[in-house]
């Protein structure tokens, strides 16, 4: 027989995964009319937030959650779209720093804009209230698993 903390714990996994689903299906497409699949955006974003300084591609993987080899075909994506440049680290021969180019500058932004703009509308029929106090529990969540890194990153600045 499962505990209530097991079952709490199923039930919080179950809604997560059921509203991801249901906003992933329109990410989609929506990154799809910009050329870009999720992760795509994900690395586009993490760059913006690094700024001007750019970020080595070991960072990226850990910061996004990806593996090494995921990470190097999205890096070789973006920079054959014209979205990133990798230039050779001076500080360390054996690794790279990745930065963004105006067009990947442009890109995460309008991509990040739209997206922004469709999981509002997806959510328009909740109550601000009720958004505000799930993203906080669900903050507090991430917090206590050490798992909020890639969030709250801003791409429509």
């Amino acid at each position: 027989m499962s505990s209530p903390r097991e079952v709490s714990s199923l039930s919080l996994a179950q809604h997560a995964v059921r509203l991801q689903t249901l906003l992933e299906r329109h990410i989609t497409e929506v990154l799809r009319k910009h050329g870009l699949s999720r992760s795509e955006l994900d690395v586009l974003g993490a760059l913006v937030s690094c700024g001007d300084a750019g970020a080595r591609p070991q960072e990226l993987s850990s910061q996004l959650l990806l593996t090494t080899g995921g990470i190097s075909n999205i890096l070789r994506r973006l920079q054959n779209d014209g979205h990133i440049t990798r230039e050779a680290n001076r500080t360390d021969a054996r690794s790279n720093i990745v930065r963004l180019t105006a067009r990947g500058l442009d890109a995460a932004r309008e991509a990040g804009t739209d997206v922004t703009e469709v999981i509002s509308r997806v959510l328009g029929p909740v109550d601000r209230s009720v958004i505000d106090t799930a993203a906080g529990v669900l903050h507090q969540v991430l917090v206590a698993l050490d798992e909020d890194s890639p969030v709250h990153r801003d791409l429509t600045r």
